[in-house]
This record gives structure tokens, C-alpha cells and sequence, in this order.
């Protein structure tokens, strides 16, 4: 788990679309790949890392093009393994996640609660993962349309997120920039998820 952020380490950060066009990846893909680039060319003595609960879209997409440039995996999971592999309703999206689990530096459970069948619980599970990693990064990087869906721990809520620690740090006389990066990204349903 990362608790304080110090200068060997930089760490980006992603949230976005769970449901990508696939005529659009490659082009972000190499959205992707020039962000890791700069960023890791500004800092050439910081181990990068990559923070990703590795849910399907966008996550993922970012995941694979940071292990592509030797960036370190870390997965923040909402909830326990078994139950978070549940919302990977197809045998291979589960096979990418885990795949992808493996590759993985550190991984571990934002909580420690024993069920988590509630959608209340749920989906504040998947609120903690986000505003954890709004607070943990130096880089957030958003794969989405910019609509706020008023969905909690959907991404709109998660660049929310981003903000209030972007000004607590601020007020706390923190120098370091938090910076965020929008990638305008399109969603292969109408309906938001």
C-alpha cells in the first residue's frame, strides 16, 4: 500500500470507462504511452508505479501500456478478491484480470469486511478505491466523456475527489502539484454504466 509520497516514487493514478470503443484504443493507447513517457522523462530517478483496482476498460488499458514500459502495478481492490471478481461477468475478463493481478507489484483490499452483498456497501467499496487513488497520486489520468453521471465512485466523482485533495494539500502548504489529465474518451454504450 502506498501511505506517503516521497521522491523515489512517482505515482500515477487512472479512472475512466469501464465499457471503451474499441475503434478508439489505439489511439488511446498512445494517449497512454506519451503521458508514462513525459512523465517518467521529468522524473528520471522516481520508480513509476500505477494505481489500478484493474476493472475493465479503461483501467486495464492503462494497466497493459504501463507494464509495456516497465511502470510497477499496484491494485487497490474495493473488496475482497472473490467477491470483486463477480462484477467480471465474462470468463475472459476474469482471465484479463487475473492475468493482470499477477503482474502486479503489490495488491490488496481496500476493506476487510466479511460480505459485502449490499449495493450500499458496494458501491461505497468502490467510492474508497477512488478517492483513494484521487488522494494518492501525483498524476490522475481520466479516461472519459466528461459527463457527470451522478454515479459515487464513477469517474466525475473521482476528478471530485481529486480537487478536494488538490486543495487540502494546497491549504496544508503542500508545493507539490497534484495534477490531473483529462483524455476525452468515448463510450461504446449510450447508457452510462
Amino acid at each position: 500500500m502506498i501511505e506517503k509520497r516521497n521522491d523515489t516514487a512517482f505515482v500515477f493514478g487512472v479512472s475512466g470507462h469501464r465499457d471503451l470503443v474499441p475503434e478508439d484504443l489505439p489511439e488511446l493507447r498512445q494517449q497512454l504511452r506519451d503521458i508514462f513517457r513525459q512523465s517518467i522523462s521529468s522524473h528520471p530517478n522516481a520508480k513509476c508505479q500505477l494505481l489500478t483496482p484493474l476493472a475493465e476498460g479503461a483501467d486495464r488499458v492503462a494497466a497493459e501500456e504501463a507494464l509495456a514500459l516497465g511502470i510497477k502495478l499496484i491494485v487497490p481492490m474495493p473488496m475482497e478478491q472473490a467477491e470483486y471478481e463477480r462484477d467480471f461477468t465474462t470468463a475472459e475478463s476474469l482471465a484479463e484480470f487475473r492475468q493482470l493481478l499477477k503482474a502486479a507489484d503489490v495488491q490488496f483490499e481496500m476493506t476487510d469486511a466479511p460480505s459485502m452483498a449490499e449495493t450500499d456497501k458496494r458501491t461505497q467499496r468502490y467510492a474508497a478505491v477512488g478517492d483513494y487513488i484521487a488522494r494518492k497520486s501525483h498524476l490522475l489520468i481520466l479516461l472519459w466523456d466528461g459527463e457527470d453521471i451522478q454515479k459515487v465512485g464513477g469517474t466525475a466523482w473521482v476528478r471530485m475527489r481529486r480537487e478536494h485533495w488538490s486543495s487540502v494539500a494546497k491549504e496544508s502548504g503542500d508545493t507539490r502539484a497534484l495534477e490531473t489529465i483529462h483524455v476525452p474518451t468515448r463510450r461504446a454504450t449510450a447508457t452510462p454504466q
